[in-house]
C-alpha cells in the first residue's frame, strides 16, 4: 500500500515541518466566530458536498486508536499524513457547517487548531461537532487552509478529515480523554442521560438522543439487576430512533437486545427488527420478526390496531419474498403510480429484487461477470434488481454528488452493506490498495467500519448508471430533461460490457429491469451496454478507455479492428458529407402547401438522391468479409452503425412523400445496419410473388440466423414505419406482424409492456 507522507510540492520549505507560526487561539476563535455568525443569517441554505479529488486520494486508516501514539498539535507538520499517530481533542467552539464541520479545537496542553471533518452524514453528531464534546482523530492530516505566502507570515492550517472512519466522537467518561480535558461527566446517572435522549428526541435531534442513550446504557451497572429493566427500555428507545435515522443494522441489534421474555414487550422489539430488517433488503429476517410479533402481540394485552400494523408490514415482507422468487410485478400498476407523483417524484418504489437467474462468477473477459443460471428466451426477465444506493431526487446537476454522498452515508450507517458494495471494482487506476493479511476498508473498528472516501468513488464512477424517472418516458420526445438521476445496483455492477449485448437494461424508479434480447443458455454469460454505442470504432474505443479503462472484444469491436484504416478515413469523409446534405431538410413552403404537407416534413429530391447516392458508396466501404460473414466467431452479420443515420433520415423523407415502397425498402436497411437478419426489399418482392413473408418476430432469433443484433429503439421505429408502410399498400397480414414485433421490441426496450404510442407523445 503507497503511503505517502506529503502532498504539497517539495519545493515548499514548510513540507513536512512544524509551522514556525500559526494563527493564535484569539485569532483563530476571531475569525471563526465571524463565519457562525454569517452562517446564522442563513440557517436553511443548501449544504454542498466535498466530492473526492482521485488525484489527492490516500488511504483510511485502519488501526485502532490504541494502536496509535498519541501526540499533541503542536507536532503537526504540514501537508503530513501522520501515519502510526492520532491526536485526542475539545471541540472549544460552535461548528461552521459547510462542506464538512469546520471547529477550533484544544488539546491537553493547550495548543489550539483549526478542524474540518468532511463526509459526516446528517444522521451523526459528527456532522456538526457541539461545543464541549471531545474527539479523536487517527493518523490525521494536516493541510493549508490558504495558499502559502512567501514569507510564510499569516498562514492558516487545519486538520482535514475526510475519510469518516478517521474521527471518533468519544464519550465523556471515556479513559482515553487527558485528565486536564476532562470536566467530569455532564450528567452522571444512567436516568440523567435517557431523560436528556429522551428530550433530544421530542425537540427531533436524533443523534443527540443516541449518544444520551449510549451514555445512559454506559452508565447502567452491568452487575446490579435493578438495572436490567432500565437497559431494556434504553434500548427500546435507541432502537426505534436508529429506526427513524435509517440505520437499520443498529436498530435490529437494539431491538433484539431487548428482549425480555415478555410478549407485551417482546413483540414491539421484533417489530422493530422486522422493519429494520425490511430497510435492509433482508425480508426473510423481516418475515421472521414479524410473523413473531403477531404471535406475541396475539397473546398480549395490546389493542387490536397493534396487531393490524404488524399484520400490515408483514404482508409488505411477503409481498417483496414472492417477487424475488418469481420475478412477477404489476408493472404498468407500478408505471402509472410513478406518474401520479406529479412534477417532484421519488424514485424509490417498494418492490424487492429478483435475481436468481443470474450469478455473479469468474469471468474469461475481465474479472468477474454475471452468468445465467438457467436458459432464458428472447424477452425474458434477466433480473430486476432494486437500487443498493440511490438519492431521494432527480437532479442532473447534483446526481453524482447526491449518489456519493447516499453511499457514504448508507455505509457508515449500515455497516452491513460494506461486504456487498465494496468488493465492487474501483477501476484499474485506482492508485492503492489494501494487504491482504491486514484490516481493510468495511471492517469494523473503534465499532465503526472503515470507510475509504476514494475507494468509494472509485466504485460510485465505474459502476453506477444514470436513469430517467422510467425508461418508456425517456422514449417519449416530450422527455424533460430534469427527470435524471444516478444509483448503484449491485448485481447489474458484474454485467460486463458489450457493444452487442444479450440483455436489454431499462429503468422504472429505482428498479433496473433487464431482459434477454437472444436466446441465453444456462452457464453463459451474460452482457449489457454501459453507453450507447458510437458508430465510430476508434471514438467509441477512447470512450472505453477514458471511462472504465478497458478495451472491447465484442464481435462487433473485434470485427472492426480488422476493417483497413484507409476504408474508416473514407467512413469520416463520406459521413461528413451526408451530415451536410442531410441539413438541407426543409423544401420551400409554396410546394409543400400544393402536396399537403408539412414542408419540414419533406426534403428536396436532390437531397434524397445525393444521401442515397453518399449511403451506397458508404456501404461499399463496408468489407462484405468482416461485416457480412466472419466464420470465427459464429456470426454472419454484424452491425454497420454508421449507416443508421441516412437510411433513417431516408425513410423519413420518403415517408414525407407517401413513398411506401421506398420507406419498406430502407426500413428493412435499418435493421439490417442494426446487425438483424432480415431480406432485401428485392428478395422480399420475389418472396411475395412465390406466397412467401418474413417473420418479423424471427429478428431475435439470432442463434438460429447467425446475426449479432444490436437491440434499440430505432429498431422499434422501423418496425412501426413497416406496418404503417405495409398497412398503406394493403398488405395487413404484414402490417400485423410487424406491429406484434414493434411491441415485442418496445418492451425490451421499456422493459414491460407499454403503449407503442408513447413514441409520439
Amino acid at each position: 500500500m503507497a503511503l505517502t507522507s506529503s502532498t504539497e510540492p517539495a519545493k515548499d520549505p514548510l513540507v513536512g515541518k512544524v509551522p514556525p507560526r500559526k494563527l493564535t487561539r484569539e485569532e483563530l476563535l476571531k475569525t471563526h466566530k465571524g463565519h457562525v455568525k454569517k452562517q446564522d443569517l442563513a440557517p436553511d441554505a443548501p449544504r454542498p458536498v466535498k466530492q473526492p479529488v482521485m488525484a489527492d486520494a490516500y488511504p483510511a486508516c485502519t488501526k485502532s486508536l490504541k494502536e496509535l501514539e498519541i501526540i499533541p498539535l503542536s507536532d503537526l507538520r504540514v501537508a503530513t499524513h501522520h501515519r502510526g499517530q492520532a491526536v485526542i481533542v475539545k471541540i472549544i467552539s460552535p461548528p461552521f457547517i459547510g462542506a464538512g464541520s469546520v471547529s477550533i479545537v484544544e488539546d491537553e496542553f493547550g495548543n489550539v487548531d483549526k478542524i474540518a471533518i468532511y463526509n459526516q452524514g446528517d444522521t451523526s453528531i459528527l456532522s456538526g461537532v457541539p461545543e464541549g464534546c471531545f474527539v479523536a482523530i487517527k493518523e490525521p492530516y494536516y493541510i493549508y487552509n490558504n495558499s502559502p505566502s512567501a514569507s510564510g507570515e499569516a498562514l492558516d492550517f487545519m486538520i482535514c478529515v475526510d475519510h469518516p472512519s478517521d474521527v471518533i466522537l468519544l464519550r465523556f467518561t471515556d479513559p482515553v480523554i487527558p485528565e486536564s480535558l476532562r470536566l467530569g461527566p455532564i450528567l452522571k446517572t444512567a436516568e440523567d442521560w435517557r431523560t436528556a435522549g429522551d428530550k433530544a428526541f421530542l425537540e427531533k435531534d436524533y443523534p443527540t438522543a443516541i449518544f444520551c442513550y449510549t451514555e445512559a446504557l454506559e452508565a447502567c451497572d452491568p452487575s446490579a439487576p435493578e438495572d436490567d429493566q432500565k437497559r431494556t427500555s434504553i434500548h427500546t428507545k435507541r432502537s426505534g430512533t436508529n429506526l427513524l435515522l435509517g440505520r437499520y443494522d443498529a436498530c435490529r441489534s437494539d431491538a433484539v437486545a431487548s428482549l425480555t421474555g415478555s410478549p407485551n414487550a417482546d413483540w414491539k422489539a421484533h417489530f422493530n427488527a422486522g422493519r429494520a430488517s425490511y430497510g435492509l433488503c433482508d425480508y426473510a429476517s423481516a418475515k421472521e420478526h414479524l410473523s413473531k410479533a403477531v404471535e406475541l402481540i396475539q397473546s398480549s394485552s395490546s389493542p387490536s390496531s397493534s396487531l393490524a400494523a404488524v399484520q400490515k408490514e408483514l404482508a409488505r415482507a411477503e409481498a417483496r419474498l414472492h417477487e424475488e422468487s418469481t420475478g412477477d410485478y404489476p408493472w404498468t400498476d407500478m408505471f402509472s403510480g410513478l406518474l401520479k407523483q406529479g412534477s417532484n417524484p421519488t424514485p424509490h418504489l417498494d418492490r424487492g429484487s429478483f435475481l436468481s437467474n443470474t450469478v455473479v462468477q469468474s469471468s474469461p473477459l475481465h474479472g468477474r461477470g454475471l452468468f445465467a443460471t438457467r436458459d432464458l428466451a428472447p424477452g425474458d426477465l434477466v433480473l430486476v434488481e432494486k437500487a443498493a444506493l440511490m438519492p431521494n431526487q432527480y437532479s442532473p446537476a447534483r446526481a453524482s454528488a447526491a449518489l456519493y454522498a447516499s453511499m457514504i452515508r448508507q455505509l457508515c450507517d449500515n455497516p452491513s452493506l460494506c461486504s456487498s458494495i465494496l468488493p465492487l471494482f474501483p477501476g484499474d487506476d485506482f492508485p492503492y490498495s489494501y494487504p491482504a493479511d491486514s484490516r481493510s476498508p468495511g471492517d469494523i473498528v473503534d465499532n465503526h467500519p472503515i470507510i475509504d472516501i476514494f475507494q468509494a468513488e472509485g466504485i460510485r464512477t465505474k459502476n453506477c448508471f444514470s436513469l430517467p424517472l422510467a425508461t418508456v418516458l425517456a422514449t417519449r420526445p416530450s422527455m424533460p430533461d430534469n427527470l435524471l438521476a444516478k444509483g448503484l445496483w449491485i448485481q447489474s455492477s458484474y454485467m460486463n460490457h458489450s457493444c452487442v449485448p444479450n440483455t436489454m437494461r431499462s429503468f422504472m424508479g429505482d428498479l433496473l429491469i433487464s431482459r434477454a434480447t437472444r436466446p441465453i443458455k444456462k452457464g453463459e454469460e451474460i452482457f449489457q451496454q454501459y453507453c450507447p454505442v458510437k458508430p465510430v470504432p476508434e471514438v467509441r474505443e477512447k470512450q472505453f478507455q477514458d471511462s472504465w479503462g478497458f478495451k472491447c472484444v465484442c464481435v462487433l469491436c473485434a470485427s472492426e479492428r480488422k476493417a483497413a484504416t484507409s476504408a474508416q478515413e473514407k467512413w469520416k469523409e463520406t459521413m461528413d458529407k451526408i451530415d451536410k446534405t442531410c441539413g438541407k431538410r426543409k423544401i420551400p413552403d409554396n410546394i409543400a402547401v400544393n402536396k399537403g404537407i408539412k414542408s419540414e416534413d419533406m426534403a428536396p429530391e436532390s437531397a434524397i438522391r445525393q444521401v442515397d447516392k453518399l449511403m451506397r458508396q458508404l456501404e461499399d466501404l463496408h468489407e462484405a468479409e468482416i461485416y457480412d460473414g466472419l466464420e470465427e466467431t459464429g456470426t454472419d452479420l454484424i452491425p454497420r452503425l454508421t449507416l443508421v443515420y441516412p437510411t433513417n433520415w431516408l425513410i423519413s423523407a420518403h415517408r414525407g412523400r407517401k413513398n411506401w415502397v421506398k420507406v419498406i425498402k430502407y426500413s428493412l436497411k435499418v435493421l439490417r445496419n442494426f446487425g438483424f437478419r432480415t431480406v432485401s426489399a428485392e428478395q422480399e418482392k420475389a418472396d411475395r410473388i412465390e406466397g412467401v413473408e418474413w417473420d418479423p418476430m424471427g429478428l431475435w432469433n439470432m442463434d438460429e440466423n447467425r446475426s449479432a443484433g444490436l437491440m434499440t429503439v430505432h429498431v422499434v421505429a422501423a418496425l412501426r414505419r413497416l406496418n404503417e408502410a405495409y398497412t398503406a399498400l394493403g398488405r395487413k397480414e404484414m402490417a400485423k406482424r410487424c406491429d406484434e414485433a414493434a411491441k415485442f421490441g418496445y418492451m425490451l426496450v421499456c422493459g414491460f409492456e407499454a403503449e407503442l404510442s408513447n413514441l409520439d407523445m
